[in-house]
């Protein structure tokens, strides 16, 4: 036996002798650094927004943690397939990026870890001047359980009106759908812009109803599916209750007072007639209200151009908004290493996990000159977006500041917005409840004849009692 563990020490030195210490280990860090493990971080929003600054991403987050990360970013189109397909045969990942539809499919198969213990013993994530407890209440399963953290503050979606045309024609900021109406029918025959052409539509959206959810929640009716009483999913958009809101809409039509093309618009083609001065208002995500005003002035600052975010109209139901839909960082249950990914994910809320998820990583994105925050050409491209371009955090200040009026676009959604319900069904329900709308609204069939159609072509689908 004493020969056996001679010889071994022998072979050993003399390995040592002949390659050195960084030829024997692969990774040229010594040996301490190997005994270190690398988590796989699946993901399609956060880290480098270019393929090069992947690995400048990777050593930001292990000089911020110490932990090491290696990414793995799939194409967008691919990135649920590329994790399902991991997670399924049993690859390394050790934290992911889920959202939607995905993370329902996924959390039914048992495939995440619950980590509402690791939440509730965490400074940072159970403080409540981060996260709200509320918050986490609204995404524990009914299992009783939190298998998710948190990305990002989603925002939601509201009316974006131009603010500037609103000052000039000596209008209020309008309150119900009356109102809305009003501001709609002035921005279209008042000649808002002041060319004396009779030029400008009071709305421009696209895709149908995107994303119109203000209009609706007057009436308390959120987008997408909800539960009944009896655990049954059905449309609000379906029911008798939102046969006024198409009504109004076909009337805002019919009256000229929506650019026409609304069926094919996409969003690049209704956020293009509001910053040109073609339409007084659009249904966007809340960052947009900065945007708009960003990009406008960026072509000329002494444009009179404001986009403005204003308040849902308010009705019977009273006030409603769609929030962002959830994206979570989870861990997987047969991540081996689960206690440094949930490190890591919990950084992801801490100052220095803000600064990087947004502004990006230390000598690229940004330089401290005097103390201050100056993003370099780079992270001016990257308009402080490496995941999370709104931390969750409520500590969150941006130190750039945030764009013109998305403060208060921010302030209304956190006020009135909910999430819609991701389900297995959404697509179906997008399909027909667009389709119909929009013969509803071209006037080919009656707000009633839409809301019945769309009822039956879901209980020929098998969704729904009505």
């Amino acid at each position: 036996m004493i020969n056996k563990v001679f010889t071994r020490v022998l072979t050993i030195a003399v390995l040592l002798s002949l390659v050195g210490i960084t030829g024997l280990f692969a990774t040229g860090k010594g040996e301490a650094d190997t005994e270190k493990p690398t988590l796989v971080w699946v993901t399609s929003v956060q880290g480098g927004r270019e393929p090069e600054e992947i690995p400048l991403f990777e050593d930001e987050v292990e000089r911020l943690t110490g932990i090491r990360v290696q990414f793995v970013k799939p194409p967008g189109s691919e990135y649920n397939t590329k994790l399902t397909t991991m997670l399924a045969s049993g690859d390394q990942v050790d934290i992911a990026y889920a959202g939607g539809g995905t993370f329902v499919s996924l959390l039914e198969q048992s495939l995440f870890e619950p980590l509402t213990d690791r939440i509730e013993a965490s400074s940072v994530l159970s403080d409540p001047n981060i996260i709200p407890p509320s918050e986490w209440e609204r995404v524990r399963q009914a299992d009783g359980e939190i298998y998710g953290i948190f990305n990002k503050f989603e925002q939601g979606t509201l009316a974006i009106i131009r603010g500037d045309w609103l000052d000039k024609l000596g209008l209020s900021e309008p309150q119900t759908l009356d109102d809305y109406y009003d501001v709609l029918y002035a921005f279209t025959f008042d000649d808002p812009d002041g060319n004396g052409l009779d030029d400008t539509w009071g709305m421009a959206i696209g895709y149908t109803l995107y994303d119109t959810v203000g209009l609706f929640g007057a009436y308390g009716l959120m987008r997408g599916w909800v539960y009944d009483g009896s655990g049954e999913l059905y449309s609000p958009y379906a029911t008798d209750t939102a046969i006024p809101v198409y009504e109004w809409l076909a009337k805002v039509y019919a009256d000229g007072l929506m650019e026409p093309n609304f069926i094919t618009n996409n969003s690049g083609a209704f956020r293009e007639l509001f910053m040109t001065d073609k339409s007084g208002m659009n249904f966007y995500w809340a960052a947009w209200v900065g945007l708009y005003n960003q990009q406008v002035k960026a072509e000329n600052p002494d444009n009179p151009f404001e986009a403005r975010g204003i308040a849902p109209p308010e009705g019977p139901g009273g006030r409603l908004l769609k929030a962002g839909g959830d994206g979570f960082m989870v861990i997987p249950g047969l991540s081996e290493y689960k206690d440094e990914a949930f490190k890591v994910a919990e950084f992801w809320h801490t100052y220095d996990g803000n600064i990087i998820s947004t502004l990006g990583i230390l000598g690229h994105d940004y330089n401290m000159v005097d103390g201050k925050y100056v993003l370099t050409e780079i992270g001016e491209a990257h308009a402080m977006d490496h995941g999370a371009p709104q931390p969750k955090s409520l500590k969150w200040v941006n130190p750039l500041g945030n764009l013109e009026g998305f403060d208060d676009a921010a302030a209304i959604v956190r006020e009135y917005a909910k999430p819609q319900m991701a389900t297995a069904y959404d697509k179906i329900w997008e399909d027909i409840t667009r389709g119909e709308a929009a013969k509803i609204i071209l006037g080919d069939i009656t707000a009633a004849q839409g809301v019945a159609n769309m009822r039956s072509r879901f209980a020929e689908e098998g969704i729904g009692q009505y």
